[in-house]
C-alpha cells in the first residue's frame, strides 16, 4: 500500500472508542430503538388480538400439564373448548361428548350429522 499507514481508517473514523457512526447522521439510533421498543410495550391490543395475546401468554407461562390440557381440549373439541384442567381433560372425551356452538350441528365431510350433547 502507498502512504505509509498512518493508522486512520475509515472504520476507525465516528464515534469515540473507534466505533463507526451510521451514515453521517448525528443520531443516536440505540437509543431511537429502545424508544420504539418501550412503546411496542406499552401498546396494549384490542379485542380479538387482546384474547390472543391472553391465551398465548397463558400458554407460555404454564406447566407441561397446562400445556396438554389445553391442546388436547382444543383440539378434540374442534375448537369449541378451550381448559386448564388437566385432570378433567384427561377423564373426557370431547370427540364423544361433542357440543356444538347454540345454533350450530357437528357434521363430517361427507354431511352426515354426527351425535353430539344437547342443551
Amino acid at each position: 500500500l502507498e502512504g505509509g499507514g498512518s493508522g486512520d481508517s475509515l472504520s476507525q473514523q465516528g464515534k469515540p472508542g473507534g466505533r463507526p457512526k451510521a451514515y453521517a447522521s448525528q443520531r443516536d439510533w440505540d437509543k431511537v430503538g429502545s424508544e420504539i421498543e418501550k412503546e411496542l410495550a406499552e401498546d396494549k391490543p384490542e379485542g380479538e388480538a387482546a384474547m390472543q395475546h391472553l391465551f398465548e401468554t397463558i400458554y407460555k407461562d404454564a406447566d407441561m400439564e397446562t400445556k396438554m390440557a389445553m391442546k388436547k381440549s382444543f383440539q378434540t373439541s374442534g375448537g369449541t373448548v378451550l381448559s386448564t384442567n388437566w385432570k378433567e381433560v384427561a377423564a373426557k372425551n370431547y370427540e364423544e361428548e361433542r357440543q356444538a356452538p347454540k345454533g350450530m350441528e357437528w357434521k363430517n365431510y361427507e354431511g352426515q350429522k354426527l351425535k353430539q350433547v344437547e342443551d
